[in-house]
């Protein structure tokens, strides 16, 4: 029998906030807690990132949602009940300058006429991360992989939509998501590159040990129309000092 790693959890997310006290224990009910860079914007559960550290275990799956749930609900509760304002009270233009720019979004995705599969594109998307960016992790391998995700950007233009229905068109929806599966992949794998050590399930054997001078941080990307940015922000480990699991 072949044993294999596989995907079973994705690791990282989005980016939440909280707020803590002295003692570094998070305040509960702040309208700080999970919410994201985008103010009235929360996330809470396995999308965000707070929890996982650098090995997502499984058990993680419970505490991102009771734990996270807990925090999360009273904040967005605290966060509506703080506003001066609604909705309702942001001008109808705003939304109709959102409607539009998302219609023409489906539009120039209807209008595609190439010669490439979007499927086919999919494929051989997750063949490049699972041969090059699994758990074992080389940095000219990396390169690599980056080269063609680039690469699959650009074919990605000359992709043929060959369905023409308006109406729950999944060729479009597919090809819409599988952008978003490009950029995300440029995330992981740039990610990694930067990052020379081994730590949890992201292991470099040029770089075996785990390396807490220079990398105990958190990697935060955020999107630009000209690829990811990189930033890092530290890991607090007052309460809770961080050891090798050895076995």
């Amino acid at each position: 029998m072949r044993v294999f790693p596989s995907v079973h959890y994705t690791m990282g997310g989005l980016w939440i906030d909280y707020e803590a006290d002295a003692s570094g224990n998070i305040v509960a009910g702040s309208p700080r807690n999970h919410q994201t860079n985008i103010p009235g914007l929360f996330a809470a559960g396995e999308v965000d990132y707070e929890y996982h550290g650098a090995n997502r275990l499984g058990a993680n799956s419970l505490l991102s949602c009771f734990y996270g749930g807990m925090l999360a609900g009273p904040a967005m509760v605290n966060y509506a009940k703080g506003l001066e304002r609604s909705c309702d009270a942001v001008p109808a233009s705003v939304f109709e300058a959102e409607r539009k720019r998302q219609e023409e979004a489906f539009r120039r995705i209807c209008a595609l006429q190439g010669t490439e599969n979007p499927f086919v594109l999919h494929k051989e998307l997750g063949e490049v991360m699972t041969d090059n960016v699994a758990v074992v992790r080389y940095n000219d391998k990396l390169q690599a992989a980056d080269n063609a995700i680039l690469a699959f950007m650009d074919r990605w233009k000359r992709i043929d939509i060959h369905d023409a229905a308006t109406w729950a068109n999944q060729a479009v929806s597919f090809t819409r998501q599988l952008w978003n599966m490009l950029e995300l992949a440029r995330v992981i794998t740039l990610g990694a590159l930067r990052r020379d050590e081994s730590r949890g399930s992201h292991y470099k054997p040029d770089f075996p040990e785990r390396n807490d001078g220079e990398w105990l941080k958190t990697t935060l990307a955020t999107w630009t129309p000209s690829g990811p940015e990189f930033r890092y922000a530290p890991v607090d480990i007052s309460l809770l000092r961080p050891e090798a699991r050895k076995y």
